[in-house]
Formats: structure tokens, C-alpha cells, sequence
């Protein structure tokens, strides 16, 4: 794991610990995994991996409870649009929760390129509650609070047009 990647591991390690929360090898190596990818993560790839790393057949609930687990410790979001989750922005710095540039983990919007897989997350802070809001004048209460939207890349996008 790369140097900065262990620092990441660190701070999380440490803030999920705070909370009293017990980090188990299993929970421990998923961390790994997600660290160590880019882009979505998928259950099935963060099995393969657990599988290559064990003499036992891993099942495929073991990781989705430890994604799920990260998920709910506000280290992942988890993607229903996409199958998969990806690693929250702030998980990356020392902010915490809610990074000073406004990013809070609950409101915010994520692009997901379809064809490979890179995310950028983006706060949505004023907008979410206006969202909010507006949900809530019509009686609906919001179930997820983040959106994700799915498309290019403008990686994938000039490599597209390059090749046309």
C-alpha cells in the first residue's frame, strides 16, 4: 500500500476506534481493498481479492456486510445506480464528517463514468436543502441523501472523439 494510502488507513482506523466501534481483520482488509482501488468498487471484485488472500471459500455476503459496514461508518457510499460503492471524498483528508470547504457526507452528488468507472463527488450542501425542502412541502421524505448521476468521463469523452 502506498505511503499516503496508509496515512488514509490511519486517520480511519483511529476515528471508527474513537467511536468504540471494533475493526475486525475481515473489516481491516476491505479497507485495504476500497483503499486500493480507483473509481466504483463492486462486491464481487473486493470477493475475488478476499478469496486470492484466503486458504477458505470466502461468500459473497462477507463482503457485502464489510462494505456495507464501511458504508456505515461514512467511509464509502454505497451506489445503488451502479452496484457498488466508492470511497467518500472526505475519508481521504482530515476532515472528519464535514470538511471546511463544505462537503458534508450526507449531501452531496456523485458523477460516476460508465464506461471506466472514475467518480468525482461534489458537495451539494444549499442545494440539498432547498431539496429537502421541497420534498418535504409535497410530504415526501428523502430515503438517500446524496445523488448520483451517470455518464463520460472527459477522459472517456476525448478518447471518444479521438477515435470518431
Amino acid at each position: 500500500m502506498m505511503p499516503m494510502m496508509k496515512e488514509i488507513k490511519q486517520r480511519i482506523l483511529h476515528k471508527i476506534r474513537q467511536q468504540g466501534v471494533q475493526i475486525t481483520p475481515l473489516r481491516e482488509q476491505v479497507l485495504d481493498i476500497v483503499l486500493q482501488s480507483e473509481g466504483v468498487i463492486k462486491a464481487y471484485t473486493v470477493l475475488a481479492h478476499m478469496q486470492r488472500n484466503s486458504d477458505s471459500v470466502v461468500a459473497p455476503p462477507t463482503a457485502y456486510r464489510a462494505l456495507d459496514f464501511w458504508a456505515d461508518a461514512g467511509i464509502l457510499h454505497k451506489i445503488p445506480a451502479v452496484n457498488g460503492y466508492v470511497l467518500c471524498n472526505h475519508a481521504r483528508h482530515e476532515c472528519g464528517s464535514q470538511c471546511s470547504g463544505g462537503h458534508h457526507h450526507d449531501s452531496s452528488f456523485i458523477l460516476v463514468c460508465t464506461e471506466c468507472g472514475a467518480i468525482d463527488e461534489q458537495s451539494l450542501s444549499h442545494e440539498w436543502n432547498a431539496l429537502q425542502k421541497a420534498a418535504s412541502l409535497s410530504g415526501f421524505r428523502l430515503k438517500e441523501e446524496h445523488v448520483v448521476l451517470t455518464g463520460l468521463c472527459r477522459n472517456c469523452r476525448n478518447s471518444a472523439s479521438r477515435e470518431s
